[in-house]
């Protein structure tokens, strides 16, 4: 018999895609949900649930080992928010935490994997279930990047590859090759938002990949919400990796895009 899968769900759309895309293969889906993050349709879709706040790994493992879990994925946004949140004293978390050298994303996330290995939990990729999901190279939308914008892109793309390769984000905003805004722990719509404010309409966002980007934990994502966002912006234009992004409700975003007369480009 196959031992049922594990799914770290967090909020938006992409949990849920992927909870839809294994259980069409007839797999067995454990959830693992976020409090005030997850969608309860996701809880609601997994053969056995628990919804934890982020200040204790032990009941998650014990939770996965119970149901027979040995494979499990990320995927879907936890605010970065919650590592400030203390961990209950002596938990096993709190043990993790005093252990790092920092608190970054990938720092975090590698000790939770290796705790999960430790109880015989590997976490694995989700991109070879969602490879529907990711764009080709070149233009997405009706319109492509002016040469205006072109240039944006290209000077935006270089800004934010070195700051992925830092983790500090993995989008920025640029305006006649003048750096708008950076994402940080607020997330890709917020700054998407905030640099609306801070330059008026015309921006281009660019979001990468980090150059050695363990798709395991973090695979970048955007959506309908990030059209939103972008227009909320007055933004010109958005550039995603080819091959390296996930772009959820693709006919939506693209026809959302359209209205809006955005760019939408995979580079």
């Amino acid at each position: 018999m196959t031992a049922p899968l594990g799914l770290f769900a967090g909020g938006g759309q992409l949990a849920g895609t992927l909870l839809a895309a294994l259980k069409e293969q007839g797999r067995e889906v454990v959830v693992v949900g976020f409090k005030g993050e997850t969608p309860e349709e996701v809880l609601r879709g997994a053969s056995r649930s628990l919804s934890v706040d982020t200040t204790d790994l032990s009941p998650v493992i014990a939770f996965l080992k119970e149901a027979g879990v040995r494979e499990a994925f990320m995927a879907g946004t936890v605010s970065h928010l919650n590592i400030y949140r203390p961990p209950a004293p002596e938990s096993l978390t709190a043990r993790v935490l005093a252990a790092l050298a920092d608190r970054r994303a990938d720092t975090l996330l590698k000790a939770a994997a290796f705790q999960l290995a430790r109880a015989g939990i590997r976490l694995v990729s989700a991109m070879p279930h969602l490879k529907a999901l990711v764009p080709a190279r070149g233009a997405l939308t009706r319109r492509a990047p002016t040469a205006e914008e072109a240039r944006d892109v290209a000077f935006g793309l270089r800004i934010a590859r070195g700051l992925a390769g830092l983790d500090v984000g993995q989008t920025v905003v640029v305006k006649d090759r003048a750096v708008v805004a950076v994402e940080a722990l607020e997330g890709t719509d917020a700054a998407i938002r905030r640099a609306g404010e801070l330059c008026g309409p015309g921006a281009v966002v660019v979001k990468v990949a980090k150059p050695r980007q363990d798709f395991r934990f973090d695979v970048p994502v955007v959506g309908p919400g990030t059209v939103a966002s972008l227009r909320a912006a007055r933004a010109a234009a958005l550039a995603v990796e080819a091959g390296r992004t996930l772009i959820l409700s693709r006919p939506e975003v693209v026809a959302l895009a359209d209205a809006a007369g955005i760019a939408l480009t995979a580079v």
